[in-house]
Parts: C-alpha cells; structure tokens; sequence
C-alpha cells in the first residue's frame, strides 16, 4: 500500500479519516476512478501496468482484511503475483547494457544476475 499511494502507514499531517493508510485504502478501492487518485503519481502508469497495480491492490485489500482467517494465504499470493513478475519490464533502465537490458523481464534478469554472479565467484576459486 505505501508503494502504491507513495504514503506512510499513519499520516499525522493529513485529516483523521485520511491518517491511516490502510482504512483510507481499503475504502478507497471500491471506488476505480477515486482510487486511481490515491495512486502514487510519481508511478506514471501505461494501461498495463495500471491493470497489474489494481491487481495487487486487490491483494493487498485482501491481506488487510479485519479477522485473519479472511486473509489469503502466502501460496495465494505468491500465485497472484507470479504472472505480474513474468510480464514485469522496467520502463526505463540505467546502466552499461540498458539497450541489452531492457528487452529483459524481471525473471531472465535474475538468471542473468545468478548466472553472472556464479561465473565471477567460480572464477576466483580457479
């Protein structure tokens, strides 16, 4: 939810109703066009990446729930999420091979990385 809206949990600085983070988002939520304003405008969604944030949004609504037997289960969520990870392309990437890069989703940078890391660490036991 902060990384959604940009916001702490609790707010001091902002109206009672509007303090608490998670009270203000779950109400928030059920309403698409007022969430939409409560997203971080720092985000700069496409229609994409908006339709993935509104999922975990919806997650996050659920693993807020009041009693805890309402809340999904860390396999639930890990199957929530698993598909915005593999469609995950960052917008813009600094670095050396940004043009390499790029073109690279969330899970074949991490083989990268893991392949990268086991190639330099391998190569100082030699």
């Amino acid at each position: 939810m902060e990384l959604i809206t940009g916001r702490k949990v609790l707010d001091d600085s902002l109206p009672d109703e509007e303090s608490h983070l998670v009270s203000c988002f779950r109400r928030n939520i059920l309403d698409k066009e007022r969430f939409i304003k409560c997203v971080d405008p720092t985000l700069d969604l496409d229609d994409e990446a908006r339709c993935g944030l509104m999922e975990v949004a919806d997650l996050a609504r659920h693993c807020t729930a009041r009693e805890p037997f309402q809340r999904p289960d860390m396999s639930h969520c890990v199957n929530c999420l698993s598909p915005l990870v593999d469609q995950w392309k960052p917008m813009s990437y600094e670095d050396d091979d940004a043009d390499v890069e790029s073109s690279l989703g969330l899970n074949e940078r991490l083989e990268k990385w893991k392949y990268s890391d086991t190639t330099s660490t391998t190569e100082l036991f030699d």
